[in-house]
């Protein structure tokens, strides 16, 4: 049975780690203050990733080129479409030796190493929804290239790949770019995911995540978007309004494994459902990342590794701050069908 909200709240738990989540549909009736969305400068001149070596940066840990380069020749660097740099303001000291847990008094702690770049593309107005899908498949390879040196370190235990887009996601800098962490913990939120992955495939005997694509593509309800290789849709239990997930349709654990059939696949995926989410939502801000499975292999083949896209749409207030329940106002099923439309 098909479950509507629209005249009353309910909650719904999230199938891989157990949260709550209330679906709060009068809500985006209520008064909201006017809100001026912030703006970064547009300006190119000046802007540190349109050219990052005469900015000071020297070689780049990576570059690839567009892949209109090299028809009529070999690519060179001055072709280059996207490029990894080391952040100049890490959230982590260099990686040089692994960190030990130590204490400190009743508490626990450790040395904040590891790894913290800039992934930028060349343009510096195209966002991702505006490149086309060759120019996407790019920016995918160069995301995995990076995955696989990484996780041959052997202190990183998880690498993560997070996009922010406009300043109320956390940019600070107009150009497109996006960012690689990597720790040497595995993070709650991922700690928890794979948790309640192992969980289930112990008790059902296959990844939970399988089951919720097996029902999704059943129903349709909450499908936006769907190719060979993948399948956008809006979670049952969303964290907030407009979440779009995008999974591989067939089980895999390691995004960086992915070959190039799919990585084509998922630009389209990709790029299609951010246009959806800027004309359908009157142009966003957001965060997307990248979830796969921890650097070191444990035998986590129950996990899906999958791509989370978070719109901007709401602040929290006391009562997600004072429960940990988040509260969206539009339902899945509702976001579902505005972004089909887009």
């Amino acid at each position: 049975m098909k479950s509507r909200t629209e005249d009353g709240s309910e909650l719904r738990r999230d199938m891989v780690s157990g949260d709550w989540i209330l679906v709060a549909a009068k809500r985006a009736k209520r008064p909201q203050a006017e809100r001026t969305r912030e703006k970064i400068p547009s300006l190119k001149s000046g802007c540190p990733f349109d050219d990052p070596q005469k900015g000071g940066t020297g070689e780049p840990l990576l570059w690839l080129a567009h892949p209109e380069a090299g028809k009529k020749g070999p690519a060179s660097f001055s072709d280059w479409w996207v490029q990894i740099i080391p952040n100049k303001y890490p959230a982590l000291s260099p990686h040089h030796v692994c960190p030990e847990e130590v204490s400190d008094g009743p508490y626990f702690k450790m040395a904040g190493t590891g790894f913290h770049e800039v992934i930028i593309t060349r343009d510096h107005d195209r966002r991702i929804s505006e490149m086309n899908v060759q120019e996407v498949a790019v920016l995918l390879e160069a995301y995995q290239e990076r995955y696989k040196v990484i996780s041959k370190e052997p202190c990183i235990e998880y690498t993560l790949i997070f996009h922010n887009q406009g300043p109320e996601a956390g940019a600070s800098i107009y150009h497109p770019h996006s960012q690689l962490i990597a720790l040497p913990i595995i993070p709650p939120d991922v700690r928890k995911s794979l948790e309640g992955s192992r969980q289930y495939y112990v008790q059902k005997g296959k990844c939970v995540h399988c089951a919720m694509l097996e029902w999704e593509l059943a129903q349709k309800e909450r499908v936006v978007f769907e190719n060979e290789g993948f399948a956008v849709f809006e979670p049952y239990a969303s964290r907030v309004s407009y979440e779009t997930r995008i999974f591989p349709k067939k089980h895999s654990a390691r995004f960086e494994e992915m070959d190039s059939f799919l990585r084509a696949e998922l630009a389209e995926a990709l790029q299609k459902t951010l246009g959806k989410i800027k004309n359908g939502m009157g142009d966003p801000d957001y965060n997307f990342f990248i979830h796969t499975a921890p650097a070191q292999p444990d035998g986590i083949d129950y996990y899906h590794w999958h791509v989370e896209i978070l719109p901007k749409t709401a602040i929290w207030a006391g009562l997600e701050l004072g429960t940990g329940v988040e509260v969206i106002a539009i339902s899945p099923e509702e976001a579902a069908l505005e972004l089909k439309k887009s």
